[in-house]
């Protein structure tokens, strides 16, 4: 339990579901930093093909410490994009209690934005699957409408398990109908 510390919760109140995006969306980040690593020697080549004399300019020192100079900036900058959007990827997520929905966007490396709605709040639970992968892999996006003063909807995007977590979510607030005096 001292996992859910931060999140304040109520007395007696328990995490139920964690809701996390699918894995693909950073293998899909992942997979397009390792091709950019890539690029200088691309670049490098086609300038040595094309522009030749660009290349032969005699600069004094080592035209190859150079390059590995720059080469290495460029890697710790593919490096730090790695960084930050494991970040948000790692810290965007929506607990389920058997009160409320929880829900922390990373915005930014310092950044991020804790919300929550009471089930008595939600109105509706959509969940769109779009496209053959995300069949196949069984993610989606899924958007609560709140009856909240700030009418303020929830979203996530990328999704694991969309219509399980959909389900939980209903039973939820089932249960807490029930529950409630007077009902």
């Amino acid at each position: 339990m001292a996992k859910y510390e931060a999140l304040h919760l109520d007395p007696g109140e328990n995490v139920i579901f964690e809701v996390r995006k699918h894995w693909i969306i950073f293998l899909e980040h992942t997979i397009a930093l390792s091709l950019a690593a890539f690029i200088p020697f691309v670049v490098f080549a086609l300038l040595e093909i094309f522009v030749p004399t660009l290349i032969n300019v005699n600069l004094p020192g080592n035209e190859y410490a150079l390059f590995v100079f720059f080469y290495c900036i460029w890697l710790l900058i593919l490096w730090i994009s790695f960084f930050v959007n494991w970040t948000k990827y790692y810290l965007d997520v929506w607990y389920v209690t058997e009160k409320r929905i929880i829900a922390i966007d990373q915005k930014r490396i310092f950044s991020r934005e804790v919300s929550n709605v009471r089930f008595d709040k939600v109105q509706d639970v959509t969940v769109t699957v779009k496209g053959f992968i995300a069949t196949f892999l069984d993610f989606g996006n899924i958007e609560v409408q709140t009856a909240s003063e700030d009418n303020r909807d929830f979203k996530m995007t990328v999704v694991r398990h969309p219509q399980e977590v959909r389900r939980i979510i209903f039973n939820q607030q089932n249960k807490n109908s029930d529950t409630r005096p007077g009902v």
